[in-house]
């Protein structure tokens, strides 16, 4: 009988790595469109609920304007946020494969306590281990895409992932919508539960990524070392930081829309087709800038993105404030479109910007950005929750004063320095 295996040296019971002879190398797109909807299964988490916030009102006895459904929102980006940094240590010490299997199974159990909770608290707690999981899913995902690119390249990969990402917030609301219509609001977490399942068995047919000698130490030290080196490069820092403000208002443009779209442009019926149509927005412009991020350089399309979604936002306040907070259903949609456009061009280049210096530790440092990211974010974003008035005001303004944040923090952002030579103009 074989000498069992020590818990903490899993060289052996790895699978196939990339570099592995015996391993199935998968092609480009394979490895996109997974990346994309593992990253999807948070946005499927959130859209798919959206829909049923009246109905949750109705079955807890809330008022019909009542901000308590937003903790749904909240509670999961809290998950998303805190679940990153034990995520990314698992990550980087027994491999991405390993990770996205735990963060599945945390997944599932936080999908069946809020399917089963007799409380509106106990399904935000079971939201908050839902985060949970789909924390380790992002974090194995973007930690596999660093494995394979570096600077632009993977800059143009994400903008890729983002693309098939955001097929979700284009169906999503309007399947909840339709099992809402039908069926009691709880059945639409069904999908959830066989997205994630068919994610798990896509997994099964990848190598693992993460070669075995670059493996780290289970050690809580790795998060000081990774973190050291986010606060060592100035880029990275100042990307980091650029992040939060937008994570905040997307944060509270999630937690807010239903009652926007509802209650400020009176056009509640048409909530899956607004939230839907900005989302085909977002797709597009990732879909543009994923062709164009190498020859343009990954800094110089992050002063650009910026810079249009400053001004694009402004264009969004004055349209808001002008009519009182009240604008046109169609004029507000297709305003709105061009900012959200413009801030998911912005947010995955940041965030492989803030990841060119610190490739060596990549789990780690995912995790942890992405932890400083969310977990600030969504705690600006509740306070941005509870801003709103009945108008469209709150949400314009966020959005304009975060993305005048994010510029100024870019513009401190000294030239990127990665570890290997990319195209950084």
């Amino acid at each position: 009988m074989a000498a069992p295996i020590p818990w903490n040296d899993v060289t052996s019971t790895l699978p196939p790595t990339v570099n592995s002879p015996t391993a199935r190398v998968p092609g480009r797109l394979e490895v996109r469109a997974f990346a994309g909807l593992t990253m999807a299964s948070a946005a499927i988490s959130i859209d798919i609920v959206l829909p049923a916030f009246a109905s949750i009102r109705e079955e807890f006895g809330l008022a019909d304007d009542s901000p308590a459904t937003a903790g749904l929102i909240t509670a999961f980006f809290l998950g998303l946020a805190l679940g990153q940094i034990p995520a990314g240590l698992v990550a980087d010490r027994i491999g991405r494969r390993r990770t996205l299997w735990i963060g599945a199974a945390l997944f599932c159990v936080g999908v069946v306590a809020a399917m089963v909770a007799p409380s509106l608290t106990l399904i935000i707690v079971g939201r908050f281990v839902w985060g949970l999981g789909a924390a380790a899913m992002r974090v194995a995902s973007v930690a596999m895409l660093r494995d394979r690119f570096t600077g632009a390249e993977m800059a143009r990969e994400m903008a890729f992932v983002m693309t098939i990402f955001l097929m979700v917030p284009v169906i999503a609301p309007s399947i909840g919508a339709a099992v809402v219509e039908f069926f009691p609001w709880r059945s639409a977490l069904v999908v959830c539960l066989v997205f994630c399942a068919a994610l798990v068995i896509w997994q099964t047919r990848l190598p693992e990524t993460l070669e075995r000698a670059d493996r780290q130490p289970l050690e809580l030290r790795q998060v000081w070392v990774a973190s050291q080196a986010i606060i060592a490069s100035r880029s990275a820092l100042a990307y980091t930081l650029a992040l939060i403000p937008l994570q905040a208002s997307f944060a509270s443009y999630l937690g807010s829309s239903e009652r926007v779209v509802g209650e400020a442009l009176g056009r509640p019926g048409l909530f899956p087709l607004f939230f839907g149509a900005t989302a085909v927005a977002m797709g597009a412009a990732s879909l543009v800038v994923g062709r164009n991020v190498e020859r343009i350089g990954l800094h110089r399309l992050i002063r650009w993105s910026l810079i249009a979604l400053s001004s694009t936002t402004g264009i969004a306040v004055v349209v808001s404030v002008g009519t009182g907070g009240r604008p046109d259903f169609w004029l507000f949609l297709a305003v709105f479109a061009v900012v959200l456009a413009m801030a998911n061009v912005a947010n995955p280049n940041l965030n492989s910007a803030a990841m060119v210096p610190v490739g060596h530790v990549a789990g780690t440092a995912a995790a942890v950005i992405g932890t400083v990211t969310l977990s600030i974010g969504s705690i600006i974003g509740i306070a941005l929750d509870h801003a709103f008035d009945g108008t469209t005001n709150p949400l314009t303004i966020s959005f304009f004063v975060s993305g005048i944040m994010a510029l100024a923090l870019s513009l401190l952002a000294g030239p990127l320095r990665p570890a290997n030579p990319v195209d950084t103009r």
